[in-house]
């Protein structure tokens, strides 16, 4: 008889449902940031991300760039060790960073609840279109990470040619669908079978370089890609850099000093931010230049 109360009562408190939030953390006169907590059918739970937003004239609205975390991080983490705030000011881009776990930003195909890309491209933009000033439409949407975020980017980019005009990596984690397992990294080798299942083909629609070579179109996006000069991921994100040029990708790469480490990604993310600006604002700059804004 315990058990069964027992049983009843976990299921009981597994029913209860904190509610959606929206805290502000700061602002000043250049920018607010926010956490935002908001139902999520594809996790069963809160997504919550953090968004900073600059602060513009009266109805201004702002291009967004979706800035992923790697693994073993998060939003504060990202804020914290990088100057994103500043960047996200000066360059005049809303900047969102979801919370996403140990997720590689993918549909898990072996764990409950937990479809990440669907929140991340689905639910994700529309909440963040539904409460702040961004500028709607691919044309104005850019997604760039570090790390296992910047191996999301890429992948979600590739599988979602319609949502993105800007795509950023920084060390991506490109060759993490190829991995073998390794008993020395068993906690690794367990996840990345959960998410991305165990049997080769069943990652194909999630592993970078088959995605890029089945593609129809790469001309129309403008990508930006980063890695340390030192990191062991150099080998792999050069191959993707030459792959998709060969595709006749629009890319910008550069090698940082340092290694899979906060010095590269803080070099970098100057650089990725001025190319997102430019990109995520060009069609509003041919729309005012259409009207007469300029010669």
């Amino acid at each position: 008889m315990l058990p069964a109360v027992l049983c009843i009562c976990c299921l009981g408190c597994r029913s209860l449902r904190q509610p959606e939030a929206v805290l502000q953390i700061s602002s000043d006169d250049a920018v607010t940031v926010t956490d935002v907590h908001f139902r999520s059918p594809g996790t069963d739970g809160l997504f919550w991300y953090r968004i900073i937003v600059p602060k513009g004239e009266h109805n201004e609205r702002f291009p967004v760039l979706y800035l992923l975390h790697g693994a073993n991080s998060g939003p504060v983490e990202v804020m914290e060790r990088t100057n994103v705030v500043k960047l996200s000011s000066a360059s005049h881009l809303i900047t969102v960073l979801p919370d996403a776990d140990f997720s590689y930003y993918t549909n898990a195909k072996h764990k409950r609840h937990a479809r990440w890309e669907d929140a991340v491209t689905q639910e994700l933009p529309h909440d963040v279109e539904s409460r702040f000033p961004v500028l709607e439409g691919r044309e104005h949407r850019g997604v760039a990470g570090i790390s296992m975020g910047g191996y999301g980017a890429v992948k979600l980019a590739l599988k979602h040619p319609g949502l993105y005009a800007f795509v950023g990596t920084m060390s991506g984690a490109l060759d993490i669908t190829r991995r073998p397992a390794s008993l020395q990294r068993w906690g690794q080798t367990w996840r990345i079978w959960n998410i991305f299942g165990v049997r080769p083909n069943a990652r194909r629609n999630e592993d970078v370089f088959n995605l890029l070579g089945t593609i129809n179109e790469i001309q129309g996006t403008t990508w930006f890609e980063s890695c340390g000069k030192d990191d062991l991921l150099i080998s792999v994100n050069e191959r993707f850099a030459r792959e998709l040029r060969n595709r006749g990708g629009d890319l910008q790469m550069i090698i940082t000093p340092g290694g899979h480490d906060w010095r590269s990604w803080n070099t970098a993310m100057p650089d990725l931010f001025r190319t997102a600006e430019k990109a995520l604002t060009k069609a509003e700059t041919q729309f005012h230049l259409s009207l007469g804004g300029g010669t």
